[in-house]
């Protein structure tokens, strides 16, 4: 079983990083959300771009994907999304109430409360390409320079949704931590 689903083309830059953090990562195609013969999978990591048709078409399969993503979530598996790279964005595929406002940043000292959660950066600074509005039930977990969310959580049965628009490569730390917590689920 592969602990990672990630959603989009294989490419090098992944597979090196799942290599250093010690995890079985599966690539899938937008379109192959549907499929029934999937395995399960702890976390379903959705890389940046992916709202953005000039980078992806994963947009409307996460759309028709909606409620196996929540199934999938509710199961005990993380849903790590990545920022969309488009001026605005609802999250109406989600189960939680989110959006996000385009707005590349910068070098931006990343700062919470809690140091477990700001290892996905562990230099304290990333680009962003946004920030997100949380709506009801989302916890921000790290904000910019200006004190705008740019990492958000939310807890759904026994899993996790997580959104960022930290436009970096996470940390080797940061995937292992959150496949850790990931319960294999079925998409």
């Amino acid at each position: 079983m592969p602990d990672v689903a990630l959603i989009g083309d294989r490419t090098f830059l992944y597979e090196k990083l799942f290599s250093e953090a010690g995890l079985d990562c599966q690539f899938i195609r937008p379109e192959m959300l549907a499929s029934p013969f999937l395995p399960r999978y702890r976390m379903i990591i959705i890389p940046t771009g992916f709202a953005n048709p000039q980078y992806s078409c994963a947009l409307p399969h996460l759309r028709s994907a909606r409620s196996s993503l929540s199934r999938f979530v509710n199961a005990g598996g993380v849903l790590l999304i990545f920022g969309p790279l488009v001026t605005e964005h609802d999250y109406d595929w989600l189960p939680v109430a989110l959006s996000y406002s385009g707005s590349y940043s910068q070098a931006q000292q990343l700062s919470s409360g809690e140091a477990e959660d700001s290892c996905i950066c562990p230099e304290g600074r990333g680009d962003c390409d946004g920030y997100l509005t949380p709506g009801e039930g989302v916890s921000t977990l790290l904000r910019d320079a200006q004190n705008r969310p740019v990492l958000c959580s939310a807890e759904l049965g026994q899993g996790i949704i997580l959104a960022t628009t930290i436009h970096e490569f996470p940390s080797a730390q940061f995937l292992q931590q959150m496949a850790g917590r990931g319960r294999p689920a079925k998409i």
